[in-house]
């Protein structure tokens, strides 16, 4: 039977989790912040930081320099683009495994368990070895249909 949490341990729990949660989102918040700020005032002290006025003059001259929103643009159509043809993959293959199984059903769905257990590394190397190696995919499509 599970131990009852006492109301106290869950009031130290939660304090805790939230000195943690504010630790780890704190240079998040300060790169946000300095993001907002010329380059003078974010080396300055961090009282006069905070004091200091508030500019978008930063985000400007990184528009200016490197078109930005063409680079952030191209990322999310590519992004947006490669989750639709994933879904458009997935979904068909997923239907056809649940409900029509094939002699191959099996082994695919061993396979995919297995890899998570791997490091993505440990997966993708080897695939990016044997893809960089054009006569291998010859075989395994030549034992594929055998």
């Amino acid at each position: 039977m599970a131990r009852s949490v006492t109301p106290r341990r869950k009031m130290i729990n939660t304090i805790i989790a939230w000195v943690v949660g504010l630790a780890i989102f704190f240079p998040i918040l300060w790169i946000m912040v300095l993001s907002f700020k010329t380059e003078g005032d974010a080396i300055k002290a961090p009282f006069d930081v905070l004091t200091s006025l508030w500019t978008f003059e930063s985000y400007a001259v990184v528009q200016d320099r490197s078109d930005y929103f063409k680079h952030f643009s191209n990322s999310v159509i590519i992004a947006v683009g490669s989750t639709l043809f994933g879904i458009l993959v997935a979904v068909p293959a997923a239907w056809s495994m649940a409900f029509v199984p094939s002699k191959r059903t099996r082994g695919i769905l061993m396979w995919m368990l297995s890899t998570k257990m791997l490091p993505a590394v440990g997966v993708l190397y080897p695939i990016t070895c044997c893809s960089l190696n054009w006569a291998f995919w010859i075989v395994v499509l030549v034992l594929w249909w055998c």
